[in-house]
Formats: structure tokens, C-alpha cells, sequence
């Protein structure tokens, strides 16, 4: 038996695991148990799995082989089967092709070589070629990977004959397709060539696919694979490359990665982008791809690996004498630590970027400028000044068009301070009907147009929007965007909407999905995300708890989080009335958000003011906070907590008559 338990995969990934060792271990009947949660897609990329393998029973194996298969032959191949289907399949019909006795080879791998051995020299070398293509191939890469070969459709039709491959929808127009009937018969005509011949025909089909492949949305990706494996081989073969193979890789590669990055695939960005690195030397990759890498990284929670590719990169960099490569690397790394939720971090990040800007002004270097703001956005927006964030991702934007680098990725940021920020949710929305038709389906884009939404009350479209991304982020392997996405867009949705039960429920998850992922700064953030959540179901107990645990998480200048759970214990111990204690947090919570630039969060902070001074009996003092934090969400445009908090002034004038 063998067992997964949570196990972070992608569902393509996972399900090629799951086909490989079902028909390469003994056993050949799956039990597969997938723990449902219904606030997720059918379709997880985070699955916890339980996989069991078990061999078919003698009876099963005795259903397969037919009656005409007698006597100790029929022993022999069940005994071999050890109840593999295929080892079955494969053995009737290389018995059927047999002119004398059969031999039965032990193993499935053994088999599969055997029928191959079968074959004609040219049908054989007809299935070889289109091996290289993959498990479906197109009869023009055959052809062109052996133009020797002048009978190459009557070889395939003899193949289909003989079931070891099937005709399949092509791919390319004016192609005939073809799938192999299994992808370990696929795997066994691959494995026969040698890898020199490998390298060659790897090559070859690239160097096909760019003349046909227009018509591939991943031609990129694809070819950048095909040509990457020619180097692979060709190193391992140690083979000379003056390097315009991996450098035509590496183009490749990075054209692919980069719209991952636009659809916020980062599980594909980060794959391309190490695949890249790894096939060129270190100064060829550039500052540029490695900042990239380690970005795909920190939305994948791989925050670890990000930190030991900066450090390197840094190192890597120094060692050569590269000042302006050592300081990105540096920096880069900063911004790591600061998501990793390092106390004082954002400190040293930010007297870092003092040290590197001179350096990086006075060599008049784009691309380091461009790293140097992101820093200082970073820095800047974990402090709350979401005004001055976005002024340093203007500025990284405008470097980043002048040294030729894609900065629609920065969408996301820009898009992020605005709604976060001092930007009037009617400006917001405005910026985003400019930005999103040229962009395209960028998630991040479309949950600030949702959050924007659910502050004008418009609460089913900004559901709608949700739900789809969430599915979506799940779908591309979830990551720091499906948890963020769960854990703080959704959750303040709920609680503007007023269902304080599905905003808790998201929370939970939100929380469990950062705690997956480890990643301190934002499991912080989700930690007092569920202590909002919790207090708006009046449990105060639990939510004082959370609230605590956020204390406890993160550094201390995170200021979404350092607000919040100050303003929801705060609000508890009000309710116990341990009054001093009480407004003590609050007017604590008071001086952190005065010094953002984050007027929803503001409004938010005056709020909870009033309602502690309310509990207190402060009936004046509490109609003068609730003015200020009318004032602050009237000027964000926040409709729904303007309305809300209107009502409750009017209720306490009405109640002071």
C-alpha cells in the first residue's frame, strides 16, 4: 500500500504521479480519496490525497485473458501481471503477433521493450520519432524528424493496427494527429534512443514546430521545452554549445514565463524561469529575471527558496566584483525577509535602498532603479502609506518601459494601492475601465474592481468576481493569491455585505490556507482578519483569542495587522468593561492608522473608537469619533460603511433627545 497525505501539487502534476505508479508498481486498482471542502472547485490544486495501490485479484486477472489463452502460458503471464492491466494488454497482443512460443518477460518495462523489438526497422523508428513530440504527436514532426522516410502515413497506419498508437485530434491545422495508446508505450520508445540522437531530434522538431506552431498559444513554452532538452542532453553528453542553443532556450523560456506572469500562473513562471536559469550561466539570466524568479517564488509560498536564490544571486555577484548585482541581490533578499515577517525587516530594507539608490543613480542603471522602487513600495505599503507605495511603483514602472522590461506585472501593485490607499473608489473604478481592456483577465485587477464594487453595495457582482478568481487561483495551484484572495478580499466583502457567518468561514479557510504556506507577514494579516470576522458573530472570546495570536505573529510595524487587533481587543475588552485598558488599545490603534494613508482602514479605526467610548457611556465623545470616521470613508467612497455609520449617529441623536 502506498499512502499521500496533503500533499501541495498541481492536479496535472499530481494525476501524472498517480498513472505512473498505478502502472509501475504491482498493483493496477486505484482508490483515490480526495477530502472535500465545498467552498472550493471540483477541480483542487491543493489536494490532501489519500492514494492507496492494490493488486487486482486472481479473479480480476482470470476476466482479462481470454479463453484462447490456455494452459501454463496463461499461468505464466498472470503470474508476470502481478495484476497490471497493461502488462496484460501488451502480452495478448504481442502473443497475437508471435509466430512461435511465447516468451513471458518478467517485467512491465521488459515487455514493453519486447514489442518494440517487434516492430519493423521503419515502423519502429516512425514510432521513436514521434515520441519526441510526446504522448500526442502530428504526422508532419515525424515526418520531418525522418525525412528519409518517404512511406510514413501507411507506417503509422500500420501502428494504429497494432494498437500501439491511436488516431487523435491534431493540434495544428492541416496536421494528422496521433496519441500513443499509453504514455509508458510513449516513454519506451523515447527511452530506446540514445541521447546524442535524442539531442538532434529534440532540435529538429523546435526548429518544425516554429515554421507550424503560430496557432500554439504555448509555442513558447513549447519549444523553449524541446530545445532545452537538446541542451540537457548535449551537456550530459558533454557536448561543445557556443551557447546560441541555450541562449534560443532561454528566449523562450522567458517569453512563456512572462505570460504566466500576466495570468498569474506563478507555479509556471517560477518553473520556466528556473528552467532558464538553469541551462545558462549566472550573468546571462540578468538582475531583472532573478528579482522575477524570486517574486513567482514568494506567491508560491516558496518564500525559503526566494531568500536562498537572492542570497546566492547576491553572493554570486560580489565574487565578481558586479556592486550593482550584489546590491539587488541584497535587496531583493530584504524584500523576502520582509514577507517572511522578520522583525525589522522593512528598517533595514529601507536603509538598504538609501545605500543602493546613489550607487544605482550614479551608473544611470533602469533595471536596478526599478528593483530599488519595488523595494521602497514594499516597504512603504507594510507601513500603511499606500499613497507613497505607489508613487515608488510609478516610478519603478517608468524605469522598468525605459530598460525594455515587460511592467504590466505591476498592475497588480498599482491597482492594489489605489484601493487600499487615498484614491476615491469613483477614480478607482475609472483607472481600472482605462487599464483592464489592454491588460486583459488579470486576477488582481478584477478583485479591487470586486472590492470597489462591495463598497458601492453592488455585492452580487463582487461575488461573482470572487468566486470566479478564487476557482481559478485554485486551478493554477493556488498559492499566496488563492489565500489572500480567501483569507481578506472575500472576508471584507462578507462583512460590508452583512453576513458575518460566510465572512468567518472564508477567514478560517484564508488562515489555513497562509498556514500551509508559512509565510509569517500575511498569516499575521489572515489571523486578524478571523478576529474581525469572529467579533461580528459576538464571539468575543474567540475573537480576543485571535486577536492575540496576530499580536504575536509578524513584526511589529505591519500596520494592517498592529490596527486591527488592537481595535478588535480593544472592542472585547470594552464589553468586559475594562474600560482603561480598552481605550488605551484603541487610541493606540488610533496613532498607527493617523499615520497611514489608508482612509477605508482609518474609517474602520474611528469606528471602533466610537463604539468602545459608547460601551463606556461616552455618548458625545463617541458621536465625534463615528463623524471622523464618516468623513474618511465619505471620502473614499466607501457607501455602504458611510451609510452604515450615518445610521448609527442618527440613532444616537435620536436617542439623546
Amino acid at each position: 500500500m502506498v499512502v499521500f497525505d496533503d500533499i501541495q501539487w498541481g492536479e496535472e502534476t499530481f494525476l501524472d504521479l498517480i498513472e505512473h505508479v498505478a502502472l509501475l508498481s504491482t498493483g493496477a486498482s486505484i482508490l483515490l480519496l480526495c477530502m472535500a471542502r465545498p467552498e472550493m472547485s471540483e477541480r483542487r490544486s491543493t489536494w490532501p490525497v489519500t492514494l492507496r495501490l492494490e493488486p487486482l485479484i486472481d479473479e480480476d486477472v482470470d476476466e482479462l485473458l481470454p479463453e484462447r489463452i490456455g494452459g501454463t502460458l496463461r499461468e505464466r503471464i498472470a503470474q508476470a501481471a502481478g495484476g497490471n492491466p497493461l502488462f496484460i494488454e501488451e502480452m495478448l497482443a504481442m502473443a497475437g503477433e508471435a509466430d512461435g512460443e511465447v516468451v513471458v518477460p518478467p517485467t512491465l518495462h521488459a515487455l514493453l521493450a519486447a514489442r518494440l523489438d517487434q516492430l519493423e526497422t521503419a515502423e519502429r523508428s516512425v514510432l521513436e520519432r514521434g515520441s519526441i513530440e510526446g504522448e500526442v504527436f502530428h504526422r508532419g514532426a515525424v515526418q520531418a524528424l525522418a525525412p528519409e522516410e518517404i512511406h510514413v502515413t501507411p507506417r503509422l497506419a500500420a501502428l494504429v493496427r497494432k494498437e500501439l498508437i491511436r488516431p487523435e485530434t491534431p493540434m495544428l491545422a492541416g496536421e494528422d494527429g496521433f496519441r500513443f495508446r499509453h504514455l509508458l508505450i510513449r516513454d519506451a520508445a523515447y527511452e530506446s534512443l540514445p541521447k546524442a540522437t535524442r539531442a538532434g531530434l529534440h532540435e529538429r522538431f523546435a526548429s518544425w514546430l516554429q515554421t507550424r506552431g503560430i496557432e500554439l498559444v504555448e509555442e513558447d513554452e513549447v519549444v523553449g521545452y524541446h530545445l532545452e532538452q537538446a541542451c540537457r542532453y548535449r551537456d550530459e553528453l558533454g557536448a561543445p554549445d557556443d551557447g546560441t542553443l541555450a541562449g534560443a532556450a532561454r528566449r523562450r523560456l522567458v517569453a512563456g514565463c512572462r505570460r504566466a506572469f500576466l495570468r498569474q500562473d506563478y507555479v509556471a513562471a517560477a518553473s520556466l524561469l528556473e528552467r532558464a536559469a538553469a541551462i545558462v550561466p549566472f550573468a546571462e539570466l540578468g538582475i531583472a529575471l532573478e528579482a522575477d524568479l524570486g517574486e513567482a517564488l514568494i506567491w508560491m509560498g516558496r518564500g525559503a527558496d526566494a531568500l536562498q536564490r537572492a542570497d546566492a544571486f547576491a553572493e554570486r555577484a560580489a565574487a565578481v566584483g558586479d556592486r550593482i548585482g550584489e546590491l539587488c541581490g541584497r535587496l531583493q533578499a530584504g524584500v523576502v525577509r520582509l514577507y517572511a515577517g522578520t522583525e525589522g525587516a522593512s528598517e533595514a530594507l529601507r536603509e538598504l535602498v538609501g545605500q543602493a539608490l546613489p550607487v544605482f543613480e550614479a551608473a544611470d542603471d533602469d533595471v536596478a532603479l526599478y528593483i530599488a522602487d519595488v523595494a521602497i513600495y514594499e516597504v512603504e505599503s507594510v507601513r500603511g502609506r499606500m499613497d507613497a507605495a505607489l508613487e515608488a511603483m510609478d516610478r519603478s514602472t517608468a524605469h522598468a518601459q525605459k530598460a525594455g522590461l515587460p511592467s504590466a506585472e505591476n498592475l497588480g501593485a498599482l491597482a492594489a494601492m489605489r484601493f487600499a490607499g487615498s484614491t476615491p473608489v469613483s477614480e478607482l473604478l475609472e483607472w481600472l475601465d482605462e487599464v483592464e481592456p489592454r491588460q486583459g483577465r488579470d486576477q488582481f485587477l478584477r478583485a479591487y474592481r470586486a472590492g470597489a464594487l462591495a463598497m458601492l453595495g453592488r455585492f452580487d457582482e463582487a461575488r461573482e468576481i470572487h468566486a470566479a478568481s478564487r476557482s481559478e487561483a485554485s486551478e493554477r495551484g493556488g498559492g499566496v493569491l488563492l489565500a489572500n484572495l480567501t483569507a481578506f478580499e472575500s472576508v471584507d466583502l462578507e462583512l460590508w455585505a452583512g453576513d458575518p457567518v460566510a465572512a468567518a468561514a472564508f477567514a478560517e479557510e484564508g488562515f489555513r490556507l497562509h498556514e500551509q504556506l508559512g509565510d509569517q507577514m500575511f498569516l499575521a494579516e489572515a489571523a486578524a482578519s478571523q478576529a474581525r470576522a469572529l467579533y461580528a458573530l459576538d464571539r468575543f472570546d474567540e475573537a480576543d483569542a485571535w486577536a492575540g495570536r496576530a499580536a504575536e505573529l509578524g513584526a511589529s510595524d505591519q500596520a494592517t495587522k498592529e490596527m486591527i487587533w488592537r481595535r478588535v481587543r480593544a472592542k472585547v475588552l470594552a464589553h468586559r468593561r475594562e474600560q482603561d485598558e480598552a481605550e488605551r488599545l484603541i487610541r493606540e490603534a488610533i496613532a498607527i492608522c493617523d499615520r497611514t494613508e489608508m482612509l477605508d482602514a482609518q474609517g474602520d479605526t474611528y469606528a471602533d473608537l466610537g463604539e468602545v467610548l459608547l460601551l463606556a457611556g461616552r455618548v458625545e465623545e463617541a458621536s465625534a469619533a463615528l463623524e471622523q470616521a464618516l468623513a474618511r470613508y465619505e471620502r473614499k467612497g466607501n457607501l455602504v460603511m458611510a451609510a452604515r455609520t450615518r445610521d448609527r449617529l442618527e440613532m444616537l441623536r435620536e436617542a439623546a433627545l
